[in-house]
């Protein structure tokens, strides 16, 4: 498993935190945008990073990732997968399953560190195994987002506590929206102001917050983004 690490994002938004990108073959096929409107491939250079990543020209292995995020200083906030997502292996049902071999190691590295470490999955959260990864994850400092398209299914995972976010119509207005069961999804605060960016707001790294996040479709497959969150509602 492939993963490259910058130390210091150049993406305004993102702000300079270290991120990492982890190899395609990371993601479900189950993720609905694996062949459409992923946002990693919606723009030339994360693509092209992307794409070198996954063919092993960039990048290092996973003791290597592991091995920096025990470096780095404690409290520093890290995102994980800009792009890609949590390796996995099949079932004898062909179950796509989180690797907790994987997931441990890297947990475990960023509780050394006392690092904030958060990131988003696609991968099914009805499959119990992958749910109580992701639990184990969130118990033990390292933040896994579930990554839902539809506001029900916010209220899925959260339900089944799971910190939990949203894409939305590019178009939306509102600064907070809510769940058809009454949870607040707060339009993400980078996307709102210029002077916030994802290490300064640090909403997404809270495992135990009490409100989704929803980002505004954005990137060169906004409209399409936008046509496929109608169809689906």
């Amino acid at each position: 498993m492939f993963v490259h690490i910058t130390k210091k994002s150049s993406n305004a938004k993102t702000g300079r935190m270290p991120v990492t990108t982890t190899e395609s073959s990371s993601c479900p096929s189950t993720c609905p945008h694996i062949n459409g409107n992923c946002y990693a491939k919606s723009g030339f250079h994360l693509r092209n990073h992307w794409q070198r990543v996954s063919s092993h020209e960039r990048g290092g292995t996973w003791d290597d990732l592991c091995n920096y995020i025990r470096s780095l200083k404690p409290n520093t906030i890290w995102r994980h997968n800009q792009a890609g997502d949590l390796g996995y292996t099949k079932d004898a049902d062909g179950k796509e399953l989180i690797r907790l071999d994987l997931l441990k190691s890297l947990v475990d590295a960023n509780k050394a560190s006392g690092a904030k470490g958060y990131t988003y999955t696609h991968h099914k959260l009805d499959y119990i195994h992958n749910l109580e990864a992701v639990k184990y994850a969130n118990n033990n400092g390292l933040t896994v987002n579930a990554s839902c398209e539809t506001l029900e299914q916010v209220d899925d995972a959260m339900s089944k506590g799971i910190p939990a976010v949203c894409i939305v119509d590019s178009n939306t207005k509102a600064r907070s929206i809510k769940t058809p069961q009454g949870r607040v999804a707060v339009v993400c605060p980078a996307q709102q102001q210029d002077n916030i960016t994802c290490s300064t707001c640090q909403l997404c790294s809270m495992p135990k917050r009490s409100m989704a996040v929803a980002f505004l479709a954005h990137g060169n497959r906004a409209k399409k983004l936008n046509q496929t969150l109608e169809a689906i509602a």
